[in-house]
């Protein structure tokens, strides 16, 4: 649909007032621009680059037979560029637009809105594809010029834009999901440039509500890329941040709680991945010791290797304040090597008797901070069972120097007095027997101790340290730490809404903040028998008033009758849908719409209702979501069903 300005081509743009321009002014102007066509090259009038031949100047030229239009077309000629936006498309027009009282005037916009709206679309789609936010919000904000029914027009471009967008990244998400994406772990990094690139924030954010459904579809299909990802890459920052860019949308609905809960639950694990990687340093150190530790402890076993030997190994690898440095993070690090200490103490004692180094390798241990309640139990248990063979050893040594002293005293008493021989020997057969007893009361002791395995496990289960034996069983091995996942914290389900199955009760009218107050007037009536799957919103549009004036809720498998209606001519509108969400945005921007099977009717042709000394009409109509009603409808788009 192309615009011409008949007043412009035949030149009376400096007509003061519409008036003047009567049949006669028209007819002569008429005969100079086809007498300058005919003179011309190639038989046509150039406007604004345009070739116009005289049937396009003749059809324009009529229009001037209108007075209104007439009047319309004579302030286009003041207001230039809006006038050239009209013919070509010149965003000049949105430098500085400035508002005028003619744009307030309903027939003013249904005039101009067919030729503005696709020159709208073709600048907003630029605007939108270029992320010019400052030409995007000068764009929109003359929005006003576009009536109802050229809404689907204004937003085409842009609507198509987003769901060609959409369709490529469903794609990515079923490729990635089947096991068939050309991304890898090296590059899937790049799906996030990818979304951000197609999906601004900025731009999409000034987009208004007609695009919320939309918007919705978009943010579902970036969390269902987000879980794809999760489950078949290694990484969880690809995750984070697709999350991340859907909480910078404006998204209206049940879903943004979803999106929040499952973003916090990536982001902790991202974080705790982060840590590990940062982490990983001293991971390696700590595992390396404790991986040695194992062939130190057989070496022990097959004794070449000597628990001073040993000590100072130990000395040179770990450093306790260091260990006790580490964060939390490391807890079960400092208790591997805790137990590792206990485990190389046991070994030490049974394989060589050295109560010095096994004591000097449990205080280490015992030094640890930050351990588990069994772990500490258990160290304090084995440092105690040490102090314990400590304190009977001394005694055993002690009892074993006097029994060597008391003959030598004897044999010196004996050469100065043989009476005394005999006495003498007595006391030190006796003493010998005290020496034996106690150590053969510290060999009983440490044998009766508990016998149990030193195997190194994360169990709290109390090793025990006894006394070198033939027999003795000592399995020194222990669970060296490995590379373990954290399993993966469950993505949020859907959460199911709160309005599933919600209903108003027959009769109500939800829609009055659209519409304004009903107008009950009238004796006529419209009774509504729903039998369909669906609710329904039956509204009744007067022809005569331009506008809705009722909006009547009927359930599914319910009746009700619209009474108080005044005599006219009526369309019949229905907005079909089901699970009522009284916190929802509808399409004309108040609160209140259906969640589901939201689609929307007219009945065919006009309704009279009759209200006259005559009589006044009673009529029943029936819904059915599917063929079979008692009259014809077609379906409707959104803006016509909300166009007042």
């Amino acid at each position: 649909m192309q615009f011409i300005n008949p007043i412009e081509i035949l030149q009376l743009s400096n007509v003061a007032d519409s008036s003047q321009i009567d049949s006669d002014t028209i007819k002569k102007a008429k005969r100079r621009l086809f007498a300058d066509i005919d003179l011309s090259d190639d038989g046509h009038y150039n406007y604004y680059g345009l070739q116009l031949s005289k049937g396009d100047c003749e059809k324009a030229i009529d229009e001037l037979s209108n007075n209104d239009l007439k009047e319309f077309y004579l302030y286009l000629t003041s207001n230039k560029k809006l006038n050239e936006f009209l013919v070509n498309g010149n965003e000049n027009v949105f430098v500085s637009f400035k508002q005028d009282s003619i744009f307030k005037l309903p027939d003013f916009v249904n005039f101009i809105s067919p030729y503005y709206a696709p020159k709208f679309d073709k600048a907003l789609s630029s605007a939108f594809e270029d992320e010019d936010v400052e030409l995007l919000k000068s764009i929109l904000k003359t929005s006003f010029l576009i009536s109802q029914n050229n809404v689907n027009t204004a937003y085409k471009g842009v609507s198509n834009i987003l769901q060609n967008r959409l369709s490529e990244i469903s794609e990515i998400r079923t490729d990635i999901k089947n096991e068939e994406s050309v991304y890898d772990d090296d590059d899937i990094h790049e799906v996030v440039d990818l979304v951000t690139d197609y999906f601004p924030t900025d731009p999409l954010n000034c987009l208004p509500n007609y695009f919320q459904s939309q918007i919705l579809k978009i943010a579902n299909e970036i969390n269902y890329l987000n879980v794809a990802i999760w489950d078949n890459f290694d990484t969880t920052q690809v995750s984070q941040d697709l999350l991340e860019h859907i909480l910078t949308l404006n998204i209206d609905g049940l879903n943004k709680p979803t999106f929040q809960k499952n973003y916090e639950i990536v982001k902790r694990k991202n974080q705790e991945r982060i840590e590990e990687e940062r982490n990983a340093p001293i991971l390696r150190k700590y595992a390396g010791y404790l991986i040695q530790t194992k062939s130190k402890l057989e070496e022990i076993e097959s004794k070449t290797l000597t628990p001073n030997s040993l000590l100072s190994w130990v000395n040179s690898s770990i450093s306790i304040p260091d260990v006790n440095r580490l964060p939390r993070t490391f807890d079960e690090i400092k208790n591997q090597i805790a137990l590792s200490l206990r485990a190389m103490s046991v070994s030490v004692w049974n394989s060589y008797s050295n109560i010095d180094v096994s004591i000097d390798l449990i205080n280490k241990a015992n030094n640890i901070t930050g351990l588990k309640s069994e772990t500490q139990e258990n160290l304090l248990e084995a440092k105690k069972q040490l102090t314990e063979l400590k304190t009977k050893i001394d005694i055993a040594n002690l009892v074993r120097q006097r029994t060597v002293s008391t003959p030598t005293q004897t044999r010196t008493t004996t050469a100065t007095r043989t009476t005394s021989s005999s006495s003498s020997n007595n006391n030190s057969g006796c003493l010998w027997l005290i020496g034996i007893a106690v150590v053969i009361g510290v060999i009983v002791a440490i044998s009766n101790s508990n016998k149990s395995s030193s195997s190194y496990n994360n169990s709290s289960a109390s090793e025990s340290y006894t006394s070198p034996s033939t027999n003795y069983s000592n399995d020194n091995s222990y669970s060296s730490p490995t590379t373990t996942t954290t399993p993966v914290e469950e993505y949020a389900q859907p959460v199911e809404s709160e309005y599933k199955g919600n209903q108003l009760k027959d009769g109500a009218s939800p829609l009055d903040g659209c519409f304004g107050k009903g107008i009950y007037s009238g004796n006529a009536s419209l009774t509504i028998d729903n039998g369909g799957s669906s609710d329904a919103i039956v509204c009744l549009y007067s022809v005569a008033n331009g506008r809705t004036i009722r909006n009547e809720y009927v359930r599914k498998n319910s009746s009700f009758t619209m009474s108080n209606i005044s005599q006219g001519s009526y369309k019949i509108r229905v907005f079909y849908g089901n699970d009522w969400n009284p916190t929802l945005t509808n399409s004309c921007g108040t609160k209140g719409n259906f969640e589901s099977d939201v689609h929307f009717s007219e009945f065919d042709g006009t309704e009279y209702f009759e209200d006259s000394d005559r009589g006044y009409t009673t009529a029943t109509i029936t819904l059915y979501t599917v063929a079979g009603g008692n009259a014809s409808s077609s379906s409707i788009d959104q803006s016509t069903f909300f166009n007042n």
